[in-house]
């Protein structure tokens, strides 16, 4: 029983992580995986716990529900004493690893929630398409796949068109417009006292597309890392045009 019991004092919880101390050796089982804690025969880093000062002898898979089992032995006398990378082990630092991986988790919920947006994010601008990143889009990529599916939008227009001609030819009702037409009832949007005919609409969208791509591809094709956002290029570089 004593030594039952003398083994259960050896075994303390530190956060999430469960922590072994032995004669020889601490033994941390974790939730998950610590930033930088790589075995290294150069330059190794010091690993400060309880002020105590270890390195990392080992890194493997530890048994459910850990993740992670490393293994910390004491500093040798022979190492240098003053190491250029270290690291304190505790509470706090487990705390500020297990915020980072629940940020890394709601990140990639995020991402994956955004997926069936991905060919219309690169129309945002660029400061929004910097800001994705975090969720793992890359701004050039999706610029590149919205300059595609502007073109697309063209080809939709021009299908839209046939069909309201087409429909207009049997029906003996002039019924002219694209896509922004046949999203409405009617022909005319009235503003006030103003009657703007919805083609007008449709027009301007089309050939807002025609002059996104022709200016969008060109620069996507002559410089590598650029990257912006639909009709971006009207502002000026000081307003955040590119």
């Amino acid at each position: 029983m004593d030594a039952i019991s003398e083994e259960k004092q050896n075994i303390i919880r530190i956060g999430t992580d469960r922590v072994t101390l032995n004669e020889n050796e601490v033994v941390i089982e974790a939730k998950h995986e610590t930033a930088d804690w790589e075995i290294r025969t150069n330059n190794t880093p010091a690993v400060y716990f309880r002020d105590q000062k270890y390195f990392l002898a080992e890194k493997t898979a530890a048994a459910p529900p850990f993740k992670i089992r490393y293994v910390l032995k004491p500093w040798p006398a022979g190492k240098i004493q003053n190491p250029r990378v270290s690291f304190d082990y505790g509470k706090d630092s487990v705390a500020d690893r297990d915020s980072a991986r629940r940020g890394e988790a709601f990140d990639e919920f995020v991402g994956f929630c955004l997926l069936p947006l991905y060919p219309v994010l690169g129309l945002f601008w660029s400061g929004m398409q910097e800001w994705l990143r975090r969720f793992g889009f890359i701004p050039r990529t999706i610029t590149g796949l919205s300059i595609f599916t502007t073109f697309a939008v063209i080809l939709m227009e021009g299908v839209f068109v046939a069909v309201t001609i087409n429909a207009s030819l049997r029906s003996g009702h002039l019924m002219v417009g694209g896509i922004i037409r046949a999203l409405m009832s009617h022909d005319v949007l009235h503003l006030g006292p103003v009657s703007i005919p919805v083609y007008v609409f449709d027009g301007l969208l089309a050939l807002s597309c025609v002059m996104d791509i022709c200016i969008r591809y060109t620069r996507y094709l002559r410089e590598d890392q650029w990257s912006a956002g639909f009709l971006q290029w009207l502002l000026p570089k000081s307003l955040g045009g590119k």
